[in-house]
């Protein structure tokens, strides 16, 4: 062990559950881990819980994390195939992705490297975005949705709702990918709205198989997929890196952020829209259901003694005043006097809150929705820009006429709410009125004189409610309630008539206005569930037609045979299971933008680190899709000139590979077994350049022999090029895996029990550094890595002023 090291140990914790994954945030001190029941659990580096997410069922498990590249957002992918996006802030589920198969990894990677962002910096050219939403002058902000109701979200009572998404604050693309068992990778820009679809099956590539990784270059120009692939026998798998020419993704750049951002806007719209009709679902109450089986079953009776309908009897009362003798015993003893007060507050206050949020809540995102569909609908007739994305302007326009459509759906039920209001309340009036003098009660004053308009809603609420009686065979339900009907995902039962609306018959006989496409068509018998179903569907048709044009635009432009294992039989008790190391990275080198891919090719503890590095700017010619191939060992760590000085310090002649990352585009982070008796675990940074250009292996595409088996790749003993600070035994802990982060200059080492961890500052100053330096530091940094608002922010700031006090580099 070297006498100093830059890493220092801050802790060890015990974890009650055993840890498959980790990945720590890029931006701020906080560490997923996802366990083997399924749970993801967020710490803070001091090892304080900030919240855990269930799985979404019993038997899912965790198979991916990522975080987005500002730290705010962390996706998790399931073994079902949903890929949850969780704000960092409470876990609240921002967005879910649903993808076919298994998801195997995930990858958030965040566009940096554009040429016209490399002009702008050299002072060439200012980047310009010809796009800017207005959309905040024009629309008014959407109403908080009330927290009376299940469906309001916590989120809500913190920021606004039209940022439901967490994407006002992105500055830069950021893609995330996702790969799953089954052949496919699926790219989403801001991690919501769909960008390509690499499917291997239609690439031509013969290689096809489980996504072990994928990674796409900052710049946007190559695509890098790791594939598990079956062999030439049954018991043999391969492993292939192939790599695919994504021009179209980079040069449209401007154009994929500014749909997406559109995006996320309509999908925020739809889930506020979402949650309103939910809201309106639970405001509305079945108590008319008690109603209207009562009168079914006074209905029954009067069938079966031939005594008349139901209907006729309210109608002799109402013109009359007399009522049979069936109808007072039901009056008297079924529906009572109470129980008509019950009901009659019942309706009003449920019809009133669904009113206000038909006028409140539901207009007001329908106009929303309406007006970026139209945005979106401007941006699919700028050909050159967006349709050749493969955006269309006819599919974008049925979306913007089914907007509008359900629009018109909002002013229908207003209207059937209105009128429904008016005649319940004279239904109900005249009912208590005929109660009260039957039971010889006084009546109030108020209540006592009818209108003939009054007389009027009653004679139309019987007409319309009480017109359908027994037939002998059957029970025919009493329409006394409109407004539930809207509610279900059902056609509706009594659709509103319009064929006396004056508009309505204008446009029937006008040849020039019925087949205009600027009318919106009115969809008669679907309720408001269906249309904001089917409003959901026609939006997700339109806008993912970019998808899948820009996957088919994707070029394979090489396929390397990269390593080959061979599956043992289950009696094999001491048989490893091979799963590959791999970690992928881009890094820029003066005018050169590379690819690299790290990988193993053995079970772990191996032997030998393979690097593979690929050009992604100049991806066409035909010299630069070679693939380069270089691998790495690892003998006795340190300067050999270090080891000779110093006779009674003990170093190990010889390390294996456990575990690989990139720490940052400089350095290698390894976590490495002294190969020796009681050998101990090694936490060390290598820096890229200890592997020499000039050893590199050139590897020709569609080659047959697999890469690694050849004797021709070069082999260096990286192992003198690592600075006695650079490494670190681990004493009294025998390790499996580890995560680090470049950013945070932090990492974390999981113990092979996977019930434990330890912590580690990484690039921490010498003790005796000047105090007054660290303390200025410690300012600098106290405010940062947190946002402004949630219980996070306040607890992550304290720790952060706790840890910078002993040294971290914010």
């Amino acid at each position: 062990m070297p006498e100093q090291s830059s890493f220092r140990q801050t802790d060890e914790k015990h974890v009650s559950t055993e840890v498959q994954l980790l990945e720590w945030s890029p931006k701020m001190d906080l560490i997923a881990l996802a366990n083997v029941q399924g749970e993801v659990v967020l710490h803070r580096l001091s090892w304080q819980k900030v919240w855990t997410l269930a799985p979404p069922s019993e038997s899912t498990k965790v198979h991916a994390l990522a975080w987005r590249t500002d730290g705010k957002v962390l996706a998790v992918g399931y073994s079902s195939g949903a890929v949850l996006l969780c704000n960092v802030e409470n876990s609240t589920i921002l967005h879910k992705l649903e993808i076919s198969g298994q998801v195997t990894c995930l990858k958030w990677i965040c566009e940096t490297l554009s040429e016209v962002k490399n002009k702008a910096a050299d002072g060439m050219e200012e980047e310009k975005s010809y796009y800017e939403d207005k959309s905040a002058e024009y629309l008014p902000k959407l109403p908080q949705l009330s927290k009376s109701y299940g469906v309001s979200s916590k989120v809500q009572s913190e920021e606004t709702v039209e940022d439901t998404k967490k994407l006002k604050d992105q500055t830069d693309l950021n893609i995330l990918l996702v790969g799953n068992a089954q052949d496919r990778v699926e790219l989403f820009a801001y991690g919501i709205f769909p960008v390509g679809v690499l499917d291997l099956n239609q690439q031509s590539v013969a290689k096809t198989g489980k996504i072990l990784a994928a990674c796409l270059s900052q710049d946007l120009k190559l695509l890098t997929v790791m594939v598990e692939s079956d062999g030439n026998t049954a018991d043999e798998k391969l492993g292939y890196l192939l790599s695919f020419e994504s021009i179209l993704l980079a040069s449209r750049y401007k154009e994929i952020k500014a749909l997406a951002t559109k995006f996320g806007m309509v999908s925020t719209f739809l889930q506020y829209l979402h949650n309103t009709v939910k809201q309106m679902s639970e405001a509305w109450e079945d108590i008319l259901l008690e109603m209207d089986s009562k009168l079914v079953k006074f209905a029954e009776e009067k069938y079966k003694t031939a005594s008349g309908t139901v209907s006729n009897d309210f109608l002799e009362l109402l013109m009359f005043g007399t009522p049979s003798a069936e109808l007072q015993a039901f009056l008297l003893h079924e529906l009572t006097e109470k129980g008509l007060k019950k009901l009659g507050h019942s309706i009003e206050t449920s019809y009133s809150n669904i009113q206000k949020m038909v006028l409140k809540n539901l207009q007001s995102v329908s106009q929303a929705i309406s007006y970026h569909l139209n945005d979106i609908k401007g941006m699919a007739l700028w050909y050159d820009k967006f349709g050749v994305l493969g955006l269309s302007p006819q599919s974008v326009h049925e979306a913007v006429s089914y907007a509008g459509s359900f629009m018109l759906k909002t002013v229908e039920l207003q209207q059937v709410i209105d009128g429904s209001m008016k005649n319940f309340k004279a239904f109900f009036r005249w009912l208590y009125v005929v109660i009260q003098r039957l039971s010889d009660e006084p009546i109030p004053a108020e209540l006592n004189k009818m209108t003939q308009q009054d007389l009027n809603f009653v004679a139309d609420f019987l007409k319309e409610n009480f017109t359908e009686e027994m037939d002998g065979s059957q029970t025919s339900g009493f329409k006394l309630e409109r407004v539930g009907q809207y509610l279900k995902n059902e056609n509706l039962q009594d659709p509103t008539d319009n064929s006396s609306n004056p508009w309505t018959q204008f446009v029937k006989t006008s040849t020039h206005v019925k087949d205009s496409p600027l009318l919106f068509p009115v969809h008669t018998h679907r309720s408001l569930v269906q249309m904001e179903n089917q409003l959901e569907t026609v939006i997700n048709n339109a806008l993912f037609r970019p998808s899948t044009v820009i996957g088919q635009s994707l070029q394979c432009k090489g396929i390397y045979p990269l390593w080959k294992d061979r599956k043992h039989s289950s009696s094999a008790k001491d048989e490893k299971v091979f799963v590959p190391k791999i970690s992928q990275f881009t890094v820029c080198s003066d005018s050169t933008t590379y690819q690299y891919t790290v990988f193993t090719t053995k079970p772990s503890p191996c032997e030998l680190l393979y690097v593979a590095r690929q050009k992604a700017n100049g991806l066409s010619s035909s010299s630069s899709s070679e693939l380069e191939v270089i691998a790495a060992k690892f003998g006795q760590l340190g300067p050999v000139a270090e080891v000779e000085n110093k006779e009674d310090v003990h170093r190990c002649k010889h390390h294996k590979i456990l575990d690989v990352s990139f720490y940052d585009e400089k350095t290698l982070s390894l976590l490495l077994l002294e190969d020796e008796t009681d050998g101990l675990t090694v936490l060390a940074q290598v820096p890229l350049s200890a592997l020499s250009d000039t050893q590199y292996r050139h590897i020709n595409s569609n080659q047959s022999n697999v890469v690694t088996d050849g004797d021709d790749i070069v082999v260096v003993d990286v192992a003198p090029h690592v600075d006695q600070m650079n490494f670190r035994q681990l004493e009294d802990m025998k390790a499996v895996s580890f995560v680090v982060s470049g950013t945070r200059k932090v990492a974390c080492v999981l113990f092979s029990s996977r019930r434990r961890v330890r912590l580690f500052l990484m690039d921490v100053e010498d003790e005796d550094d000047d105090d007054d330096e660290e303390e200025e530091q410690d300012q600098s940094h106290s405010n940062q890595d947190i946002s402004k608002d949630g219980d996070v922010d306040e607890d992550e700031d304290k720790e952060n002023t706790s840890l910078e006090n002993s040294g971290i580099d914010g």
